[in-house]
């Protein structure tokens, strides 16, 4: 995948994880996809899944 495209897939996935609080299965079901997709972009992307400190 053209790198652009997985910088702008992993911006939508931290907004979808931001806009959640950090919830992996509802940020999943907000982007459209399987929790087990997410979790392997998360990993691909090294991105954390732990909710915004207040």
């Amino acid at each position: 995948m053209p790198k652009r495209i997985e910088e702008f897939e992993a911006t939508l996935i931290q907004q979808a994880l931001q806009q959640q609080d950090g919830n992996v299965a509802s940020a999943a079901e907000q982007l459209g996809i399987p929790r087990k997709t997410l979790y392997d972009k998360l990993k691909k992307y090294q991105l954390s899944f732990k909710p915004a400190a207040d």
